[in-house]
């Protein structure tokens, strides 16, 4: 079989298939041409990009609901720590990056969108040597927003515990765009029949879901969460903690903290859910094939997730 050479980009293009999924995608900023492009074809990253061929780099997803951006400086201050955590250089400045996703979102018309950043250390050379590189690079997707069907917080989901093993030391705690276990969970959770797993640490604490945080409500009413030793810190979760002073008045639970506690308090618990950017507060209702509490969705799950969706619409950065 022969293959075609092209020496044009217009060829290339031309050639170049569609997939469904890109339908979704609205308005791309590359610092590469340092501009916008609102052709999917064109929302490409250099192949030498050291993000690319050994995912150095760091990222954020965040998402836009009805003009506001949610936790917009929380995720933008994470980015400047996961950064700082592997000595890369931001290209842009916080308000820069604020100024780019208001042209994105000018140029693609959305109220609802799911922004995705990545930070890189830029193209130059196939070695691991970040000093072969030109300097970092920033790319900024704009995609459809998608989340969860209703349907799975009216009956929970079923989580599993994984076999991949937790990150170790400091990239548990950093955002890179080496998320191969990342990866591993979730082809794990689908392979098995369940909707998310959660990771366990050697010595059998608790930790979290591939892209997502876990809660849960122990019998004596506290609202706990995994260790941050061997946890991100999830923006949502953070805020969930800020504002469960509501929760506390409501009496649905004595107070929210971080713990480290093995499998069996979370077999144990009376309910649990799973907490991230898109998913909000979404109950678990079986945790590797018993029951969490009585199986349904409980009153805390629900409660939060209405707390959250009401910061959403009062809160955030407003694009449009």
């Amino acid at each position: 079989m022969k293959l075609p050479v092209f020496k044009c980009l217009d060829d290339i293009l031309k050639a170049m298939p569609a997939y469904n999924a890109q339908d979704g995608y609205h308005a791309m900023y590359s610092s590469i041409f340092s501009g916008i492009t609102t052709n999917p074809q064109l929302m490409m990253i250099p192949v030498d990009d050291h993000l690319v061929h050994r995912g150095d780099g760091v990222f954020e997803a965040f998402q836009m609901l009805d003009g506001r951006v949610h936790l917009f400086d929380a995720h933008l201050n994470r980015l400047e720590r996961s950064a700082k955590a592997i000595e890369l250089d931001l290209r842009h400045s916080q308000d820069e990056i604020k100024d780019i996703c208001q042209q994105l979102i000018d140029n693609c018309g959305l109220r609802n969108a799911l922004f995705r950043l990545y930070a890189s250390r830029g193209p130059g050379g196939f070695t691991p040597n970040p000093y072969d590189s030109i300097g970092p690079q920033m790319y900024i997707v704009v995609s459809s927003l998608h989340q969860p069907n209703e349907s799975l917080y009216e009956r929970g989901v079923k989580v599993g515990f994984s076999k991949v093993a937790v990150k170790s030391g400091g990239l548990a705690k950093v955002k890179t765009c080496n998320y191969i276990s990342n990866v591993q969970m979730t082809k794990e959770a689908i392979d098995n029949g369940y909707d998310f797993v959660i990771n366990i640490t050697d010595d059998g604490y608790l930790g979290e879901g591939a892209t997502e945080n876990m809660v849960f409500l122990t019998q004596e009413n506290d609202l706990i969460f995994s260790s941050f030793d061997h946890t991100l810190r999830g923006t949502t979760l953070l805020r969930l903690q800020e504002l469960s002073g509501e929760l506390v008045n409501l009496g649905l639970i004595r107070e929210m903290k971080e713990s480290k506690q093995k499998t069996a308090q979370l077999m144990d618990a009376k309910e649990a859910f799973m907490i991230g950017t898109s998913l909000n507060a979404l109950p678990i209702s079986e945790v590797a094939g018993k029951p969490v509490g009585d199986g349904k969705p409980g009153k805390v799950a629900i409660a939060a997730r209405n707390l959250l969706l009401q910061d959403q619409k009062v809160g955030g950065h407003r694009l449009i």
